[in-house]
């Protein structure tokens, strides 16, 4: 009897993990709106050391909601390409421990300096911005994309570097509970 409970639980145990470790397919993920917006540097206060003085600046976010239909997806990866001020500028997050339903998020930001630089130190608005296309792929496979325009992306120079994703500003540490959680260099 021993035996047969052991075989049992042993062939389940196998079952699950097998099931755990099922490929995504297409479908898994639905990519919904792409939301450009300009938002202010997070204001923090320190108790200890001296208080400095700085300018809150001004940065691109660039949000996109999306839904999932597999289980739990390990990670997937998130290549952002936005079109401002006529160029063209690239960059990818890529999030991991994605589990199934609505309402996940994933955002990318362009630092105040950077944005100073492409405009030559003009105002920014969201109507600097041209275009915003976000791919959602895993290991070359695209499962989804979306972009703000349905226009393919024009041909061109692609500037990467300038689009930081959110564990690299100021806002890391804000709405823990509303984006996916980014996979760390290793």
């Amino acid at each position: 009897m021993k035996i047969l409970s052991l075989s049992v639980c042993a062939v389940l145990g196998f079952a699950l993990h097998a099931a755990a470790q099922v490929p995504i397919g297409p479908g898994a993920i639905k990519l919904g709106k792409v939301k450009p917006e300009i938002v202010k540097t997070p204001d923090f206060t320190i108790k200890s050391g001296p208080e400095k003085r700085s300018k809150t600046g001004e940065w691109l976010e660039i949000e996109v909601e999306f839904e999932t239909k597999a289980e739990e997806i390990d990670e997937m990866t998130f290549q952002y390409t936005i079109q401002f001020e006529g160029r063209l500028l690239d960059g990818q997050v890529t999030h991991v421990n994605i589990p199934k339903g609505r309402e996940h998020y994933s955002v990318m930001y362009i630092s105040p300096r950077t944005l100073e630089k492409l405009t030559g130190g003009k105002t920014v608005t969201v109507s600097n911005v041209q275009n915003v296309w976000v791919v959602a792929s895993k290991q070359g496979q695209i499962f989804d994309q979306t972009a703000v325009k349905n226009v393919a992306i024009p041909n061109g120079p692609k500037l990467t570097g300038l689009i930081l994703n959110k564990s690299e500003t100021p806002f890391a540490p804000l709405y823990f509970d509303r984006y996916e959680a980014i996979k760390t260099a290793k």
